[in-house]
């Protein structure tokens, strides 16, 4: 189910820069949406361990060249949840990547620290756009790829033209549901649910989130599941 946002999806590129791994600087998730409609700005969130005080680096890029089309730096003082918003007025319909990598203070990629991530997104045209907003589905799924004993909030976005139920199940690394929460759901929004210690709860391994939507009878599914893999490790 590629036209969901599933994070970064691609877990191999959390390790592309190994060589230059830093335990104590990580980059655990990042999140952009999978389209956007001309003109709408592009958020980019992240979430962020950091030994100290560090530059975090957002780049734009065309998705074919990997020419870069946009920057921006954030510094960061402490480990935690930021994000960043991209203009994207006069930005052509089309494929896009962004990258985020960080390093020491007034640095460059040359000397980045930690891992780098990327995600790929798309601008829509208007007519396409105005497509995608009207079909119900859901649209984002919001959760760290790696989770331990804190306290996390499960974010979902959806659109829905008529009343719905958001099902959610959270299955372990047998594909077994081991939790299922049901949400009446009567117009697009979002939904959040806060977790804690959720490696309390459930142990140490890989899970995941099936998020989709079904008709008021609670049988029918309403176009495609998001489907979300992470994590769990010891405190």
């Amino acid at each position: 189910m590629k036209n969901f946002i599933f994070s970064f999806l691609i877990l191999a590129s959390a390790f592309a820069c190994s060589a230059s791994a830093n335990a104590d600087d990580f980059i655990n998730s990042l999140d952009v949406p999978d389209v956007i409609g001309g003109d709408q700005p592009l958020r980019v969130d992240v979430d962020l361990k950091v030994a100290k005080t560090r530059d975090v680096y957002f780049v734009l890029q065309h998705f074919g060249s990997w020419k870069k089309l946009k920057e921006k730096t954030a510094r960061v003082t402490a480990s935690g949840k930021y994000h960043v918003n991209f203009d994207t007025k006069g930005v052509e319909p089309g494929k896009y990547r962004v990258v985020v990598y960080v390093t020491p203070r007034d640095q460059n990629w040359n000397h980045r620290v930690g891992n780098e991530l990327n995600a790929v997104t798309s601008v829509l045209t208007e007519s396409a756009w105005n497509e995608h907003i009207s079909t119900e589905a859901i649209s984002e799924v919001r959760w760290p790829r790696r989770v331990s004993t804190g306290k996390e909030v499960l974010g979902v976005s959806y659109r829905v033209n008529a009343p719905k139920l958001l099902n959610l199940d959270l299955l372990n690394g047998d594909g077994d549901v081991i939790s299922n929460i049901q949400y009446p759901v009567t117009e697009s929004g979002d939904f959040s649910l806060p977790i804690d210690d959720l490696f309390g709860k459930v142990g140490a391994g890989r899970f995941t989130w099936k998020v989709l939507l079904l008709a008021e009878d609670g049988e029918s599914a309403v176009g495609d599941e998001a489907v979300f893999h992470f994590t769990v490790y010891g405190g």
